[in-house]
């Protein structure tokens, strides 16, 4: 099993890095999971598109998202159809991205279990200014994707149940907003020392790599990287 990071920045891409997405591989199955500005290009380089068969989006803010409606170019000159995993919402943002022939949406929430061919999903609500959901991806390993979020009650079991767990932590100690800090990625490291933890969701302004360098078991992604699980 293969994380690769399409992007990694919020809340826009930067010269180092495209906003928020990933790519999943799990023997010959294909998840991506959201899909930022510049995460197209970089799926691209990443993978023969008409391989990908799943879309899982995490929540409909922008740096998430974005990459879609150029995505559904794309799908349509290929010819291709992409099944999506997401949170239904009566809202505009919502019915442009997702309104298209070549996209079919299965709507999520915290009760449902959904299976990507070789890769089984499950789902649980995390806390951030909009509706978002982390995804646990089961294949021949775990991984969960919290998306974008502050600490919650259902982190624990993020964990718990997970060999590797990407995570919006990548804040500086006292930020105030609404995701994780190295404050989180450290104390989380700490309590769980046999997961690996993927620290995403990079700002312009700030690098944590040197927070957390002395911690073994957390890994700052970058954009381009692809990493065994």
């Amino acid at each position: 099993m293969e994380l690769t990071v399409l992007g990694n920045f919020g809340p826009y891409s930067t010269k180092e890095g495209n906003a928020s997405g990933y790519l999943v591989q799990n023997g010959a199955d294909f998840l991506v999971m959201d899909m930022g500005s510049g995460t197209l290009g970089a799926l691209q380089t990443a993978v023969d598109v008409r391989k990908v068969k799943y879309l899982y989006i995490s929540h409909l803010h922008y740096d998430h998202t974005s990459d879609l409606l150029p995505f559904r170019y794309l799908l349509e000159d290929l010819g291709h159809t992409v099944t999506v995993f997401t949170h239904e919402e009566d809202t505009a943002w919502y019915n442009l991205l997702f309104h298209h022939p070549r996209l079919q949406i299965v709507p999520i929430d915290a009760q449902s279990e959904v299976q990507a061919g070789s890769m089984r999903l499950s789902f649980s609500e995390m806390r951030h200014t909009v509706p978002d959901y982390a995804v646990t991806v089961r294949g021949e390993k775990t991984l969960c994707y919290t998306g974008d979020t502050l600490y919650n009650d259902n982190i624990p079991r993020c964990f718990a149940e997970s060999d590797a767990v990407l995570l919006d932590c990548t804040k500086p100690q006292g930020f105030t907003g609404p995701h994780m800090t190295v404050a989180d990625a450290r104390r989380l490291a700490n309590e769980y020392p046999e997961v690996r933890l993927f620290a995403t969701h990079r700002s312009a302004e700030y690098n944590p790599t040197a927070d957390l360098a002395d911690c073994k078991n957390i890994t700052v992604v970058e954009t381009g990287k692809v990493y065994s699980l």
